[in-house]
């Protein structure tokens, strides 16, 4: 009987133990800022931290994948709450796409994953720097093609990669558009391609035409560019498209469209590998480099950040 009385406090205390243990355990790591898409594919590109990852995942008794399934199923809605008010940021004011909502959720569960698998193996991510200085951007850009507008000493050099099959480049232009006339005199803008579906003809249908445009209308390029977000899904599939603006040009028609206007677009392709750029729309502000969509907010608060560069 007093053995029974005696094992009884110390099964307690042992379950304790271990209890108290495992919350420990259960402390996930968490970063101040999650690091941005780029930055983890950059980090997954360097063989010498697959190597870590894989390690660990190894030391683990799992895959790479299956370590990085099991902290996904780890992620709260609370951790993914941590950081939404600012990742909220991204997305137009009005949001009426549950859709993209959902991918920005998924994004921030997968970033803090990959945040707490460097941290365990030891991982450093960094940024890209914001060091790329306007002489250097000027050497290496082609701007013979490229639409483009102001003065080229402006306060302001402000370069984006978009398409017009974009739905956050296409939320993004109005607010575009807005700040380029409050700052006319004081911006050098210019506009280069980046398709979302490289591998195609069709998918570099909308930007072919707009540089079509482009060429013969320059001046009212601004709002064509409305019109080809508008239309980009029908210039996609080859309709035939009733717009007025575009009657005067007919050279710029979906069938029998020149390829030069195609080779271009792929020019645009390579030029924007080369300087890292892997998703869209991405702006570069006098040597800042900004992922995402900007409503007018951030575009004012980038504009103010980047005075001095």
């Amino acid at each position: 009987m007093f053995i029974e009385i005696l094992i009884v406090p110390v099964l307690l205390f042992i379950l304790f133990f271990f209890s108290c243990g495992e919350t420990a355990k259960q402390n996930p790591f968490l970063p101040e800022s999650l690091p941005t898409e780029d930055a983890v594919k950059r980090s997954l590109s360097s063989d010498v931290y697959l190597v870590k990852l894989n390690e660990v995942a190894r030391l683990q008794g799992k895959t790479l994948p299956e370590w990085k399934e099991w902290e996904r199923s780890k992620v709260t809605d609370k951790d993914i709450g941590k950081y939404w008010p600012s990742e909220r940021k991204s997305l137009p004011p009005e949001i009426s796409d549950t859709d993209a909502i959902d991918r920005l959720r998924e994004s921030i569960r997968i970033r803090i994953v990959w945040s707490r698998m460097f941290h365990q193996a030891g991982i450093s991510w960094k940024e890209k720097t914001f060091e790329t200085s306007r002489a250097d951007l000027l050497r290496r850009l082609d701007l013979r093609f490229a639409p483009k507008f102001g003065y080229m000493k402006a306060k302001w050099f402000i370069v984006e990669w978009s398409d017009y099959l974009c739905t956050f480049c296409r939320d993004s232009f109005p607010h575009t558009k807005n700040i380029l006339a409050k700052y006319k005199s004081q911006i050098f803008y210019v506009h280069k391609d980046f398709p979302l579906d490289g591998d195609s003809d069709e998918g570099l249908l909308p930007l072919a035409l707009g540089r079509c445009l482009w060429e013969k209308d320059p001046e009212h390029f601004q709002t064509h560019i409305q019109l080809l977000y508008s239309n980009s899904k029908k210039i996609m599939r080859g309709d035939d498209l009733q717009i007025v603006e575009w009657e005067p040009f007919r050279e710029c028609q979906v069938k029998g469209l020149s390829s030069k206007y195609i080779s271009q677009v792929r020019s645009d392709m390579k030029e924007a590998a080369a300087f890292g750029v892997s998703s869209v729309p991405t702006f570069w502000v006098n040597g800042r480099w900004i992922v995402g969509a900007l409503n007018a907010e951030t575009w004012e608060r980038v504009l103010k950040d980047t005075t001095s560069h």
